[in-house]
């Protein structure tokens, strides 16, 4: 079984992904990893030279290539589940679990961040993106959880 991890930016998706991709003795990829890896460059530099159109057709792409390729534990981008059909091939792959935390703790582990490109509108697309989510997967609220908790609490919505 692999497993599809959602969910706002910062909110620990790589962390718990891969603590879960060793549990489950399955490879690990995050999503916006494999997306610089195919680009030769970061997702800042994508978004400074494409915008963020041109981001979501790579993301696209990735996308179908993960969801073509064998079971793994992936830690998508935030905004990965609100673009096209991305959502549906996820869903229809794997189990999609949405990490949640408070708009309170996010806030403080975004200031002064500047190497997400859509940082500097996080509060808008928080807010805009909540309601995605809960259509997109199964939702976990990890405040106050440790990392080995968060795990534990993605395994049990998975099943």
């Amino acid at each position: 079984m692999g497993l599809a991890l959602g969910g706002f930016m910062a909110v620990g998706k790589t962390t718990v992904g891969r603590l879960l991709g060793r549990r489950l003795g399955l490879p690990f990829v995050d999503l916006d990893q494999l997306i610089e890896d195919t680009a030769g460059c970061s997702v800042a530099s994508i978004f400074a030279r494409e915008g963020e159109p041109g981001f979501r057709v790579r993301e696209a792409r990735a996308v179908r290539a993960v969801v073509n390729g064998p079971d793994r534990v992936v830690a998508l981008g935030g905004g990965t589940l609100h673009q096209g059909d991305n959502a549906a091939l996820l869903s229809a792959r794997f189990p999609v679990v949405v990490l949640h935390l408070p708009w309170k703790t996010l806030e403080a582990r975004l200031q002064g961040d500047t190497t997400r490109p859509l940082a500097p509108s996080a509060r808008t697309l928080f807010e805009d993106r909540q309601a995605g989510y809960r259509r997109a997967g199964v939702v976990v609220n990890i405040d106050g959880l440790s990392v080995q908790q968060a795990a534990d609490a993605v395994l049990e919505a998975a099943c």
